[in-house]
């Protein structure tokens, strides 16, 4: 079969499920490793039996429920592409405007900032990103995951960005070795149990639990961090937290009670949601 009628093939099938019609171009394009316009320039050419036989498997596991990024193994954040498989998270576009925040304040004060820690690390794609643009910071990355590590640590190798990747159940290796950072990110897991019902399949099927969900109405996992972040936090801070949009009261009350003396914020997405805490301190 040519592409044309592969991909006309696949798109009745997709309107028929009420699926995303660009998936069938998104296969082919990333196993044969073309750009879109390649792709329509190419459409009389017929696929070898290995790649129709790799197009269909990968059809059907899409049209069976699970994600093209864990079918791909790839997502794309912040302009790069990074390795993912069911061990983590798939990148949402809401963790690039922590990126952002925190990009802000190192061009603002670069001489502040000089060690940078992200919990909950997941694929690693905060510190890759922040390593790839301020190659100057020493940053690491740390998670409670091991398989979750070791895809961070291949993202860090295909992206040349050298990027010190820990085992640590939050920060108490650090804390257990006397480290300390001037800029620290997270991304936890938040999401509260009764929220389930509310979740996408994709979602709830296909990516960990570990890295989604905590008790207490999804705080858990902010109020053990919070309350051992002053261990770890040099003599000036900035500290970014992602968040659910219903969270932004309770985890601003949470750093106001560890760090009474730094400034914190509640701030919002592109969609005008409560979305990042950031608390911030400079001594002087």
């Amino acid at each position: 079969m040519t592409i044309a009628e592969i991909l006309h093939q696949a798109k009745v099938e997709l309107t028929t499920r009420g699926l995303d019609l660009n998936i069938a171009e998104i296969l082919i394009e990333t196993r044969l490793h073309l750009t879109r316009s390649d792709l329509w320039m190419s459409t009389d050419r017929e696929l070898g039996p290995s790649e129709q036989a790799q197009f269909d498997a990968d059809f059907a596991r899409y049209i069976n429920g699970e994600p093209v990024q864990y079918i791909l193994e790839v997502a794309p954040f912040y302009g790069r592409d990074f390795y993912v498989t069911p061990s983590v998270l798939i990148p949402r576009p809401e963790t690039e405007e922590l990126v952002y925040a925190a990009e802000k304040f190192i061009e603002k004060k670069p001489n502040r900032i000089h060690r940078v820690l992200d919990v909950c690390t997941g694929s690693g794609i905060i510190p890759i990103t922040l390593k790839a643009t301020f190659p100057e910071l020493a940053v690491t990355g740390s998670d409670i995951s091991v398989p979750a590590l070791e895809v961070a640590e291949k993202n860090s190798k295909q992206l040349q960005t050298d990027v010190h990747f820990i085992h640590s159940d939050l920060v108490e290796f650090f804390q257990q070795n006397g480290e300390k950072f001037d800029m620290i990110l997270a991304n936890p897991p938040y999401i509260a149990d009764d929220e389930r019902a509310e979740m996408s399949a994709y979602v709830l099927n296909h990516e960990p639990e570990l890295a989604l969900f905590a008790p207490n109405d999804g705080l858990a996992i902010y109020e053990k961090l919070i309350e051992n972040l002053p261990d770890i936090v040099d003599n000036s801070f900035w500290i970014g937290v992602e968040i659910g949009y219903t969270q932004g009261k309770a985890v601003k009350q949470l750093f106001e009670k560890s760090f009474p003396q730094a400034t914190t914020t509640v701030q919002q997405d592109i969609n005008g949601k409560d979305r990042m805490v950031i608390c911030v301190y400079e001594r002087i």
